[in-house]
């Protein structure tokens, strides 16, 4: 594919860190509408690669605001997986644009005991940035 490696520090040496620093994801800059099938429902704003805001519009996390540093890998064509920490969760999600779907799984403590959640969706560009 001929795409550059960067490698950001510090680093694991037995993980495969690969993010295409030339070329800016199809996300970058957009703002689109995350429909979850549990009735969660976000409004994701990616002012570049790396920094998305999170809005919860509907469903168990309504009310939710979150601004996110993250990490990107292009495991396909438009097909990213993402990942990042939250307050409360660790967040991993394969955001396919080509397909328009959202796959994200998070894991949290509960009272000392490490628990997980998966949840799928629909992805719908938007016009603009809505919070």
């Amino acid at each position: 594919m001929g795409y550059p490696v960067s490698l950001p520090y510090p680093y694991h040496p037995n993980f495969q860190y690969v993010q295409y620093s030339h070329l800016l994801p199809v996300y970058a800059g957009k703002t689109f509408r995350y429909d979850y099938e549990d009735g969660n429902v976000f409004i994701i704003h990616f002012f570049d690669s790396t920094h998305r805001h999170d809005v919860g519009i509907a469903g168990p996390h309504k009310g939710f605001n979150g601004y996110y540093t993250f990490n990107y890998v292009e495991i396909a064509p438009c097909v990213y997986f993402m990942y990042w920490l939250e307050e409360v969760y660790t967040v991993s999600q394969i955001a396919d644009f080509n397909r328009m779907l959202v796959y994200t799984h998070y894991t949290y403590d509960a009272k000392g005991v490490r628990k997980s959640l998966f949840h799928s969706g629909t992805i719908t560009e938007l016009d603009s940035f809505a919070s």
